[in-house]
C-alpha cells in the first residue's frame, strides 16, 4: 500500500479542482448571527463567536429543526453519540448558549424551554447558499475543534497563521480543511442527528440513584460498590449499591439519626461511618457531631469505635491509622486528631484557637502519608474565609495549600492518587452553589472540575482516581405569588434551575414590585420585577455577593448586605440602583430591617447578636447577648422578633424583644435546626409567621403574640418554602418555593 498521506494529497487535488470551478457554501442566518456549516463557526456581526464543538452542535441541532420541539434525548444523542451523559450536561450547554446569544432569562428570543418535552429554536432562520471560487483561509476557532475534525484522517492541523515563505504549505492545509469540512457537511446531511465527532476525554456523569433523597456517598477503592445514605420523612438509612448491576442492599434501617460521613477502608472490606445527632451550635461544633462505627462491606454487624467526632474520617495510605476533627468549645480550640484504625491511641496532631478552626470538610491523608489536608475557618481583619491547609504528620506544623478562598461551605476533600492535587467541594459565595474544584499540589492553581447549576454535597474517589462519586442536588427554586392570599391561585412567576430565586432575600416595594436575590447569573445579585414576573432587572453590580434586600418605608431606597471591599457591611442604593452608600462599619453585618418610621436599621452582626443603628449615622447599639439571627420589626415599630438559640435544647426558637432592647418579652417554642428560618410579622401585626417543614413539604404557620395556639396559614401539598413576604397592602404574598432532588452521581474523565 502507498503512503496514506500521499494518497490523501492526490485525492485532495482532484477535489480542489472541482471546488475551484464551482463550490456552494451553506449558512444558516438568524438575527445578526450566521452559522458557517463548512467552517463550523458561529459569526456575530461578521466576527467569530467563541463556541466549543459541543456548543456548536447543540445550537446546530436546534437551528436545523427551527420551530420544532427537539427532545432532550434527541439532543443528547446528537451531541454525545455513543456516550452516556447526564441531562445536566445538556442543561449547562443550553444555559451557556443563551448567555452567548445574549438572551434574556425571562424572555427567550432564541431558545425556548418546552416543559417536560425539550427545547425549541423560536427565532426566524434563513438557509443561505453562496457560490465561492476561493477556499476560505480561516484561523481555527479552537484546538479542540481542529483536533476533532482531523483525528480520524491522521493529518496535521492547519497552521493558525499565514507566514511569509510558507504560502504554498498554508494554502494546501487550508484547502485540505475544505475537504474535511465538505466531507463532514455531506456526512452530517446524509445521516442527520445521529452523527457528531466526539472527544474521548469528554467528562461523563452517570446518575447512580434516582430517589432524589441521597444525603451521603462513598465509593469503594476498586469502584465496584457505593455506600450511600437515603433521607426520607426525617429518617436516614444506609445502603450499599453494586455499580455494575445496580442491585443494592440496606445495611442500616431508617432511624432518627444523621450520617455525617462515610468512608471505605483502603482494602474495601469495611465501611466506616460517623453517625449521631444534628448540629449543636451551643457546643460551637461548627458542624455535625457523632460517633464512629464500622461494619463489614457485605455484612451488617456494626461496631462502635470512637465518640465525639466532627465530620468524616480519613485513612492513612497503609490503612493502619485514621484522622478526624474534634471541636473543644469549652477549651476554645479545634483539633486534628489521629488514632489507630481500631479507635485506640488517639492523640492531637494539630490545634487551632477559636474563632479559627478546622472544619469537618477535611481531613484527607496524602498518598505518600506525609500530609493531612484540612479545610479551615479563618477570621481575618478583612473578612472570614475558608481555605485548605496541609498538616505535617511528622511534627503537626501547618502550611496553606494554595491561596484559593471560599466564602460559602467547604466540604469533603480527596487527594488524587499521584499526589498532584486535591479535590474539594466549595462555594465561592455565601449560600452559593457548592462546586467541585481541583487544587494543584504543590502550586497555586485552582480549577473547577464541574461548573454547572447543581449543588454538590459529598465527594469520594476510587483508588486510581479515575472515578469520583458525589451527591449532587438539582435545585429548582423560584418565586410564586398568591393574589389576595388565595394559596389555591399561587402561580410561579420565575422559572429555571439553579437560580435559587428568593433564597436569602425577598421583599415588596411600595409600588407593588418584588425585590429578590437570585443566582440567575451564577453570582448572588439583587433583582427587581413586577408582581407578574415581567420587567426583571438586576440592580446590584457584578462582583461581590449580595443578600438580604429590604425596602425603605418611603419606597426610595434599598438596603442589603454586601462585601465589595472584603468585609460584609450594610449598603444602601436608590430604588433605581444608583447612589450606593455604605451604612455600617462593624465586624460583618447581615439581614438589615427598617423600622416603620425609616429612622433605624436593625441587623444581625458578628457574634450572632442583634444590633440597631440610626439610618443617618451614629453609634450602633447592641440589642441581644445570646445567639440571635433573622430579625423582623413589627408593623407598629414596638417589637423585634428573631430566631434565638435555646441553650438547653440546642434548637432555634422564636423570641420577641422590645424595639429598644431589654429582657425577652416572649419566647415561642417553635423548634428549628436552621438559624436562617424565615420570620415575618403578619400584616395586622398580631403575630409572627414562619414556615414549618414536614418531610419535603413546607407550609406557613402563624404564632399570635398573645400566646394562643399557632394557626396554619397555607395548605401546600408539595415543595419547600425558603422565604416569603406580604405586599405592603397585605393583599398578596410572595414565596420562594422549590424542590431539591439529591442523588449519587459517578463522574469519570474529569481530569
Amino acid at each position: 500500500m502507498g503512503n496514506p498521506q500521499e494518497t490523501l494529497k492526490s485525492q485532495s487535488k482532484i477535489y480542489i479542482k472541482s471546488a475551484m470551478s464551482q463550490r456552494l457554501k451553506h449558512f444558516y442566518e438568524f438575527s445578526n448571527f450566521r452559522i458557517d456549516l463548512e467552517e463550523r463557526l458561529l459569526l456575530h456581526d461578521g466576527k467569530v463567536a467563541p463556541l466549543t464543538p459541543k456548543l456548536f452542535n447543540t445550537l446546530l441541532a436546534l437551528v436545523e429543526r427551527n420551530g420544532k420541539v427537539v427532545s432532550k434525548d434527541e439532543l443528547i444523542k446528537f451531541v454525545w453519540p455513543d456516550t452516556f451523559v447526564e441531562e445536566g450536561n445538556l442543561t449547562q450547554n443550553i444555559s451557556m448558549l443563551r448567555k452567548l446569544l445574549g438572551e434574556s432569562p425571562d424572555k427567550p428570543q432564541y431558545i425556548e424551554t418546552v416543559p417536560r418535552r425539550g427545547y425549541r429554536f423560536v427565532a426566524s432562520v434563513k438557509e443561505v447558499e453562496e457560490e465561492g471560487l476561493d477556499p476560505v483561509i480561516q484561523e481555527p476557532p479552537s484546538a479542540e475543534s481542529v483536533s476533532e475534525q482531523t483525528a480520524s484522517l491522521n493529518v496535521e492541523p492547519p497552521a493558525p497563521k499565514i507566514m511569509r515563505g510558507k504560502q504554498g504549505a498554508v494554502f494546501f492545509r487550508a484547502l485540505l480543511m475544505v475537504v474535511i469540512a465538505g466531507a463532514a457537511f455531506g456526512l452530517r446531511k446524509l445521516i442527520g442527528l445521529n452523527w457528531q465527532a466526539t472527544s474521548s476525554t469528554e467528562m461523563i456523569v452517570t446518575r447512580l440513584t434516582h430517589t432524589g433523597k441521597a444525603a451521603r456517598a462513598a465509593i469503594a477503592p476498586d469502584g465496584k460498590y457505593v455506600a450511600h445514605v437515603i433521607e426520607e420523612s426525617g429518617k436516614q438509612s444506609l445502603w450499599l449499591r453494586q455499580v455494575a448491576t445496580s442491585s443494592e442492599i440496606q445495611i442500616v434501617p431508617p432511624d432518627n439519626i444523621t450520617y455525617i460521613g462515610i468512608t471505605f477502608s483502603p482494602d474495601g472490606n469495611y465501611i466506616y461511618y460517623v453517625r449521631g445527632r444534628q448540629r449543636d451550635l451551643r457546643e460551637g461544633s461548627f458542624g455535625d457531631r457523632g460517633d464512629l462505627f464500622k461494619t463489614p462491606t457485605l455484612g451488617k454487624a456494626e461496631k462502635k469505635l470512637l465518640a465525639d467526632i466532627d465530620g468524616h474520617i480519613t485513612f492513612s495510605p497503609d490503612g493502619t491509622q485514621i484522622a478526624f476533627v474534634r471541636q473543644y468549645p469549652n477549651r476554645g480550640k479545634s483539633a486534628l486528631m489521629v488514632a489507630r484504625a481500631d479507635g485506640s491511641e488517639e492523640r492531637e496532631l494539630a490545634t487551632r484557637k477559636f474563632p479559627d478552626n478546622f472544619l469537618p470538610g477535611g481531613p484527607a491523608w496524602s498518598p505518600d502519608g506525609k500530609i493531612i489536608a484540612c479545610t479551615t475557618n479563618n477570621f481575618t481583619a478583612d473578612t472570614p474565609y475558608r481555605g485548605v491547609v496541609g498538616i505535617n504528620v511528622a511534627d503537626g506544623t501547618e502550611e496553606p495549600i494554595g491561596s484559593k478562598h471560599w466564602y460559602g461551605a467547604t466540604r469533603r476533600l480527596a487527594w488524587l492518587t499521584d499526589g498532584s492535587g486535591i479535590l474539594v467541594i466549595g462555594a465561592e459565595y455565601s449560600r452559593g452553589l457548592n462546586q467541585i474544584w481541583r487544587l494543584s499540589y504543590p502550586g497555586n492553581e485552582a480549577q473547577r472540575v464541574v461548573n454547572d447549576l447543581n449543588d454538590y454535597a459529598d465527594l469520594s474517589l476510587t483508588a486510581d482516581s479515575r472515578t469520583l462519586a458525589a451527591v449532587r442536588a438539582d435545585r429548582l427554586v423560584n418565586i410564586w405569588v398568591a393574589p389576595h392570599g388565595d394559596i389555591s391561585r399561587a402561580k410561579s412567576i420565575t422559572a429555571g434551575a439553579g437560580r435559587e430565586d428568593g433564597i436569602r432575600g425577598l421583599a415588596w416595594t411600595t409600588d407593588g414590585r418584588i425585590l429578590y436575590r437570585s443566582m440567575a447569573g451564577n453570582v448572588p445579585q439583587i433583582w427587581i420585577m413586577g408582581p407578574d414576573g415581567a420587567g426583571g432587572k438586576q440592580l446590584s453590580v457584578d462582583g461581590p455577593e449580595h443578600f438580604d434586600p429590604a425596602v425603605s418605608p418611603d419606597g426610595r431606597h434599598i438596603v442589603w448586605s454586601s462585601s465589595p471591599t472584603g468585609r460584609r457591611h450594610i449598603w444602601r442604593i436608590d430604588l433605581d440602583g444608583g447612589t450606593p452608600k455604605q451604612l455600617t462599619n462593624g465586624g460583618n453585618e447581615w439581614q438589615p430591617e427598617y423600622s416603620p418610621d425609616g429612622k433605624w436599621l436593625v441587623y444581625a452582626g458578628m457574634g450572632f447578636s442583634l444590633w440597631k443603628t440610626p439610618i443617618d449615622g451614629g453609634a450602633p447599639a447592641q440589642l441581644t447577648d445570646g445567639l440571635s439571627w433573622r430579625p423582623a420589626v413589627s408593623p407598629d415599630g414596638k417589637w423585634i422578633a428573631f430566631n434565638r438559640l435555646d441553650e438547653a435544647s440546642g434548637q432555634w426558637q422564636i423570641a420577641v424583644i422590645p424595639f429598644g432592647g431589654g429582657p425577652l418579652y416572649k419566647i415561642f417554642d417553635v423548634p428549628s435546626s436552621s438559624l436562617y428560618r424565615a420570620i415575618r410579622w403578619t400584616p395586622d401585626g398580631h403575630g409572627v409567621a414562619y414556615p414549618v417543614t414536614q418531610g419535603s413539604v413546607s407550609n406557613l404557620w402563624s404564632q399570635p403574640l398573645d400566646g394562643s395556639p399557632p394557626n396554619r396559614l397555607t395548605d401546600f401539598e408539595d415543595q419547600l418554602i425558603f422565604d416569603f413576604a406580604w405586599s405592603r397592602d397585605g393583599k398578596q404574598i410572595a414565596f420562594s418555593r422549590g424542590v431539591i432532588n439529591s442523588d449519587v452521581v459517578l463522574i469519570s474523565n474529569f481530569r
